[in-house]
């Protein structure tokens, strides 16, 4: 089989997908052939995968630059990559398309012959409606979805609740599979060290819905315990977390460690007590679309998890089995979890030991082979 994946976005280091999208492409390219359209050039992706992720990609992932215009006068040019996309991807004779960009998905669905299965990571008009969006945007993004998703021969979604909102919402029939983040378990290994007795763990972006103002509020109600932050986000994100941090007079109790090459993680973060996964409870993505990537590197690491109880977070982690959930949106509990598995020694090696086993589920092999077997269907 002969799998041809496209994306339209140049790599940014900053951004989590793009750990996700070079790890699957490499571990699907163990197992067939992957013909990658990008408007990087093969180099600029090697050095990625290696500075960042600690990876060699496999000599059976093809990488091919093609012509693109990123930005000009603040706006970004679609149609250039598009239109040599379309032509490459035709003469290439592939057997299926793989794409996770629903703009590009949109513009396949009308225009070829090849199977197409679309890689779901949210859903377009609810994304919108959270981060505040005018009607329009989400008008335009229900048509654009629903474009993509009448031209698909299939569908991954990374969670069983956004997959149940896909066909809900666009009364798509065909297969499907849920497709979970993954973990490097060659870079992320059991590292943890039972911990300081005060560090907690946060390893993420800092978008507005991660839930780090409940993570801060909860800080401020345990004065016994600090918190890392490893990760970063935008100028105007880590300005609001600073400010946020000011607030709450958490400076000396808050670490920013910025974002690490992934290799550098694990020795970062050994010594923490817990790692927390605060989602906030009203917001579409969080609640049940999310299936982040530090959720199973925590799990990997061995490293006691606390996280908010939503349904997202219910498709891997059950309360006193592999992690503490507590009430999401609630500092309090939240301060009380953190608490709890701060003093708690035998309740924190077990979760440890609970999440440590549930990680060999969550590899990028298991996540290419059931992408593979869905190709396989279409």
């Amino acid at each position: 089989m002969k799998i041809a994946f496209a994306h339209h976005e140049p790599i940014d280091a900053g951004k989590a997908r793009w750990v996700a999208i070079v790890r699957t492409l490499a571990a699907v390219a163990a197992r067939h052939p992957v013909h990658w359209y990008t408007p990087d050039t093969a180099p600029r992706i090697q050095a990625y995968a290696a500075d960042h992720l600690g990876l060699r990609l496999p000599p059976a992932l093809h990488i091919q630059t093609l012509p693109s215009v990123h930005k000009l006068a603040g706006l970004t040019i679609n149609h250039v990559f598009f239109r040599a996309c379309r032509k490459a991807v035709t003469k290439a004779g592939a057997d299926v398309l793989w794409l996770r960009s629903d703009k590009l998905a949109a513009h396949f669905a009308r225009r070829v012959e090849l199977p197409l299965v679309y890689e779901a990571h949210l859903v377009g008009p609810l994304w919108a409606q959270d981060g505040g969006k005018g009607a329009r945007q989400v008008q335009r993004l229900e048509t654009l979805e629903r474009q993509l998703y009448a031209g698909c021969a299939g569908v991954a979604a990374i969670t069983q609740g956004l997959l149940d909102e896909v066909r809900a919402r666009y009364a798509f029939a065909g297969p499907t599979a849920v497709v979970p983040s993954a973990v490097d378990t060659d870079v992320f290994r059991p590292t943890w060290q039972v911990g300081d007795g005060k560090t907690v763990a946060y390893v993420g972006t800092l978008q507005f819905w991660k839930g780090l103002e409940t993570l801060l509020e909860a800080m401020a109600q345990a004065p016994n315990l600090r918190l890392l932050i490893v990760g970063g986000g935008s100028p105007s994100e880590e300005a609001t977390l600073r400010a946020r941090i000011s607030e709450l007079n958490l400076q000396q109790r808050v670490e920013l460690a910025g974002r690490l090459p992934q290799p550098q993680i694990p020795a970062r973060v050994q010594n923490a007590v817990c790692a927390v996964h605060p989602l906030p409870p009203k917001i579409s993505i969080s609640t049940r679309f999310t299936s982040p990537l530090k959720l199973f590197e925590y799990m990997a690491m061995g490293l006691p998890i606390v996280a908010a109880d939503v349904p997202s977070a219910r498709e891997v982690l059950q309360d006193g089995g592999n992690a503490l959930l507590y009430s999401a949106g609630k500092p309090d509990a939240l301060a009380a979890a953190l608490g709890r598995l701060a003093t708690d020694r035998e309740l924190a090696a077990r979760l440890s030991a609970n999440a440590l086993r549930g990680a060999a589920a969550y590899t990028y092999d298991a996540r290419a082979q059931k992408l593979v077997g869905l190709f396989a269907q279409v």
